[in-house]
């Protein structure tokens, strides 16, 4: 007998309807039948009797439907202890990745080490870069790709660098900034202090309070959408301008982009496990910029 055929004997004997078990099983009711009369004759009994109120077991079918129970539970004790091996085998790592790398990078940057390692759970914890710091060196993390310079006390490695931009609706004048309102959104201190020092360099004034303060910039993109508003920030490359809104760079005063580092930062320790050096070895190879 098939194990399939177990199945069937039990649920048969739950429902005491071919037509209920064959929707269960995504089976014909012709499919069904035909098996519980291949399983009569290959043990050379009758299993059900049929009634104008549906199926009933004889007794040797009464008897394989104990059977079945002690089968079905067989086998998914088996399946379970399967699992629990795979689970207790498979290696677990924690990265935490600023909300921006994330979202267009951190995939695309560990695509092949993944493919090479099945065996591997990666978790991913996204937070500031500040946050994650402290996370890290908290021992919560194993190792963390993060915005800004947050690299004192930690083995860093740098692996992008993204360009400040001036967001808006409709391009705009660099001296009309002071007279239209400031969308902010949460990000690190570090970075909040950069786009603070190019405002005082190109206006010599403190930065002006933000007119709302959005949270994920997802919300200061839409904010932005909507009218006389701007935007401060640090975009990648492969930025999608799903608002169609116009970017123009931060530029220096002689001229050179405004820019924040990426880093991939993990803590200064000798036992670390086997499986997080060959993610660090991995980005070492393969991301890290030369």
């Amino acid at each position: 007998m098939k194990d399939s055929d177990w199945r069937i004997i039990n649920a048969l004997h739950e429902t005491q309807s071919i037509t209920k078990i064959a929707a269960m099983m995504y089976k014909s009711q012709s499919a069904i039948t035909k098996r519980l009369q291949i399983m009569e004759q290959e043990l050379d009994c009758r299993i059900v009797e049929r009634t104008p109120l549906g199926v009933v077991f004889t007794k040797e079918g009464e008897f394989l439907y104990k059977e079945s129970v002690r089968h079905i539970a067989f086998e998914n004790e088996v399946l379970e202890g399967l699992r629990l091996i795979k689970e207790q085998t498979k290696e677990n790592i924690i990265i935490g990745s600023a909300y921006t790398y994330t979202k267009y990078t951190l995939y695309d940057v560990l695509d092949d080490f993944i493919k090479s390692h099945p065996n591997v759970s990666i978790r991913v914890v996204n937070k500031q870069s500040n946050l994650l710091y402290h996370m890290l060196m908290e021992g919560k993390l194993d190792v963390a790709f993060i915005r800004s310079d947050y690299t004192d006390n930690v083995y860093h490695e740098l692996v992008d660098h993204t360009a400040g931009y001036i967001v808006s609706k409709e391009p705009v004048q660099l001296s009309d900034l002071p007279h239209m309102e400031r969308i902010a959104y949460q990000t690190n201190s570090k970075t909040e202090q950069k786009i603070a020092d190019w405002w005082q360099e190109q206006f010599g004034t403190m930065i002006p309070e933000a007119a709302e303060d959005v949270g994920y910039i997802e919300f200061a993109f839409r904010n932005v959408s909507s009218g006389n508003k701007y935007l401060l920030c640090f975009l990648p490359d492969n930025f999608v301008n799903e608002y169609n809104l116009c970017l123009q760079p931060m530029l220096k005063p002689d001229g050179g982009h405004v820019s924040r580092k990426t880093w991939f930062i993990y803590k200064k320790e000798k036992n670390r496990r086997t499986i997080v050096d060959e993610l660090i070895n991995y980005v070492d190879k393969n991301v890290k910029i030369k």
